[in-house]
């Protein structure tokens, strides 16, 4: 028979081993997999409809954050419900998760410049058109017990969406849309899109 601390042992090791496993099975959302449709054509004679809506992605909406706190923690989850009355709002498109901003693509562009510097953000590279290049560092508080940290197989301060991020700017046919790039230019995942985006719809809706 095993020995009292051996036992102990196997019993840290099997639920660190049970934990892991959950760390793999990160599930996506049924929305990844509906494909955008072009555009109804309308046959001449007929009528076209009067709004065009995209699929709106639904989470539960947090406080904006005041005072030093530019970066919320635990990550935010965007609000993107009420995006027939929002001025931004979160939607899915072929290309990913996109900010939609009712106004202009010049506008929605020169605010956004706006947006990235007074978000805490460091701008490292000026494009036209709303392509823009920055550094966005995600602060986090560990508020956890003594006992809580000692579960050191336990990430309970979530992800850290730290990183160099790139955005560029399409019109749209109500305002334009911003999509979110890794640096090295390929679409960021859908979790860093609704995290970084979440943080400029607030000051471009």
């Amino acid at each position: 028979m095993l020995k009292f601390p051996t036992r102990i042992i196997v019993a840290l090791a099997l639920a660190c081993s049970l934990q892991a496993c959950s760390w793999f099975r990160e599930k996506q959302p049924e929305y990844i997999d509906a494909p955008e449709v072009p555009p109804l054509k309308v046959p001449e004679g007929l009528d076209a409809p009067k709004y065009q809506s995209p699929i709106v992605i639904n989470a539960p909406e947090l406080p904006t954050p005041t005072g030093d706190e530019l970066n919320p923690t635990p990550p935010r989850v965007a609000s993107t419900g009420g995006g027939g009355e929002a001025n931004a709002y979160m939607a899915w498109s072929a290309q990913g998760v996109y900010l939609k901003v009712k106004d202009t693509p010049e506008s929605v562009a020169r605010r956004l410049g706006y947006a990235i510097t007074n978000s805490g953000m460091d701008m490292l590279d000026k494009g036209e058109d709303g392509h823009y290049r920055f550094q966005y560092v995600q602060l986090q508080r560990d508020d956890r017990s003594f006992w809580q940290k000692l579960k050191f197989w336990s990430n309970d301060l979530g992800p850290n969406y730290s990183g160099i991020y790139r955005t560029e700017v399409k019109p749209d046919d109500e305002g334009a849309r911003i999509y979110l790039y890794l640096d090295a230019g390929k679409p960021a995942t859908t979790a860093v899109a609704e995290h970084v985006l979440g943080i400029f719809m607030d000051r471009l809706g």
